[in-house]
């Protein structure tokens, strides 16, 4: 894990025992740490992480910005905080079809999908330990289906840490390229017909497997390459364990 001064941190706010907390004096407007991490949030995603401190957190609250640290200790608890409460939009409702590659394809795509609804999230989850309750859930939730598609302690975690990790890899690259076309006002077909002539230009002969690829790719759509990659993951877990469902 990253601290935000930058140097290493191994700890976590999810393991270092209760926050602690008093009542508001006369003077203060109630607070929670629902209601910060909540307005932490709404910062977060309209103006991005670097937009969000203590001191303008507390401004966008109404209250003074030492009584915000009685909640949440640090802004490095502050972020965690912010990510588990991310993770916890992820829909871990079961399939009704019963089928486990289904059912983890399903939680897979929409921890993609949170990832891309809140662009910090996917840079924060690289930074920190992701053992707050709702990304634990999720955990719990992924190992579950993957024993039940025949998998082991410990390849069970490794299973699903391989599944967590291309989502969040492919997220970070993926918010990376739609903040760019954002901020250059570009739309997707902007991007295919800016990009892929001169592209393929530069491929020429000398790399003929690539260019051949790019010329028949009908769809640079990123779910297209997210769904393709999932499904070979979850195929190759199918085969691996005997296609037991």
């Amino acid at each position: 894990m990253t601290h935000t001064s930058g140097k290493p941190r191994l700890d976590s706010i999810w393991l270092s025992g209760p926050v602690r907390r008093r009542q508001p004096t006369s003077n203060q407007p109630a607070l929670s740490r629902d209601q910060i991490v909540s307005a932490a949030m709404q910062i977060l995603d309209s103006e991005g992480l670097g937009a969000l401190s203590m001191r303008r957190l507390a401004t966008d609250l109404g209250v003074a910005a030492m009584s915000l640290y009685w909640h949440v200790p640090t802004k490095d608890a502050l972020l965690e905080f912010a990510l588990d409460e991310a993770f916890g939009q992820i829909d871990l409702t079961p399939a009704p079809d019963g089928d486990w590659g289904r059912q983890v394809e399903h939680i897979v795509h929409d921890l993609r999908r949170v990832m891309r609804e809140h662009i910090w999230a996917s840079q924060l989850a690289g930074a920190y330990a992701m053992v707050g309750p709702n990304a634990l859930a999720m955990y719990e939730a992924l190992i579950a289906l993957v024993e039940q598609g025949g998998f082991k302690p410990p390849q069970a975690y490794r299973a699903v840490g391989t599944l967590v990790n291309y989502a969040l890899g492919f997220a970070a690259d993926e918010v990376k390229w739609l903040t760019r076309m954002h901020e250059e006002e570009l739309a997707p077909d902007d991007v295919k017909s800016l990009w892929l002539p001169p592209m393929l230009e530069a491929l020429g002969d000398k790399y003929p497997r690539m260019r051949a690829n790019l010329e028949a790719g009908e769809s640079r759509d990123w779910d297209d390459h997210f769904s393709f990659g999932l499904s070979c993951l979850v195929s190759g877990m199918h085969a691996k364990t005997g296609g037991q469902r």
